[in-house]
């Protein structure tokens, strides 16, 4: 059966003395992944090349940013609690909606500063983001991190050894980081569709968003770590995700609304 039983036991490489994490390794190939789908639609679009590897690095140091900084937020108690040094909170934290919401402010500021059209460039990346991330998710299945609940079921993961220590050794785990990865793939391809056939801009962000968001809150029911943030039955990763969904419903109106405003 397919994944019945799979077991991880190497979560790194070496590399001239050096551990290199597969989850570090995958995080770049998904960054250069989102930056070259973005290619075509930039001459779609007609927008300079300079303009797209511009704003891929305000994106990227602002998702680098976010991400570290609702690390270290979600993880406070753990820090306070069980004396976790900081800088490697700093080092190995990374929180994936930190880094969306980092990258939009990012690729925000771009677009304000050279006076760029603001939903034409969140539209050039929300697809490749959907699909970088999908590789992001197959390194966390490799390291550990992001794991699911324990199961009883045919589908499932074992790890033998993790860079996350609070990763239940020799336990059969939901492989959670997978059935993401799929969901990715997935919202990768409608936000595509959304792109080429959509008439208006930001149809392709505001469909990945909305896409994302959704497939996140379930997704988060059935997680394992312990380290998220949960407050009143939810974690801050659903809290974030009800507030994505509530701000897409709002953008997609509004296109709508002018859209019929314009005739």
């Amino acid at each position: 059966m397919f994944l019945s039983l799979m077991e991880i036991k190497v979560s790194s490489f070496s590399l001239f003395g050096k551990e290199i994490p597969f989850y570090g390794i995958l995080f770049i190939v998904g960054f250069a992944v989102a930056v070259v789908t973005a290619i075509p639609k930039a001459r779609k679009m007609k927008l300079p090349i300079t303009g797209l590897i511009c704003s891929g690095v305000f994106a990227g140091v602002g998702g680098i940013l976010g991400a570290k900084l609702l690390s270290v937020l979600t993880s406070i108690r753990y820090i306070i609690e069980y004396k976790i040094p900081f800088l490697d909170i700093i080092q190995n934290g990374f929180v994936f909606y930190g880094g969306l919401i980092g990258g939009a402010l990012g690729l925000f500021i771009f677009t304000k500063a050279f006076r760029a059209p603001v939903l034409q460039y969140f539209d050039l990346f929300a697809a490749g983001a959907a699909l970088g991330h999908a590789f992001g998710r197959i390194g966390c299945l490799f390291s550990g991190c992001c794991y699911g609940l324990p199961t009883s079921g045919g589908f499932y993961v074992i790890y033998r050894h993790a860079i996350d220590p609070n990763v239940p050794l020799g336990v059969p785990l939901l492989p959670i980081q997978l059935i993401e990865s799929f969901c990715l793939v997935a919202i990768y391809i409608v936000s595509e569709i959304a792109f080429y056939r959509g008439k208006r801009a930001g149809i392709s962000a505001a469909v990945y968003a909305l896409s994302y968001a959704t497939a996140r809150f379930i997704l988060e029911f059935f997680r394992g770590d312990p380290v998220r943030g949960v407050w009143g039955g939810l974690s801050t990763s659903q809290y974030i995700s009800l507030a994505i969904v509530l701000f897409c419903c709002a953008l997609l109106f509004y296109l709508r609304f002018r859209r019929k405003k314009n005739g």
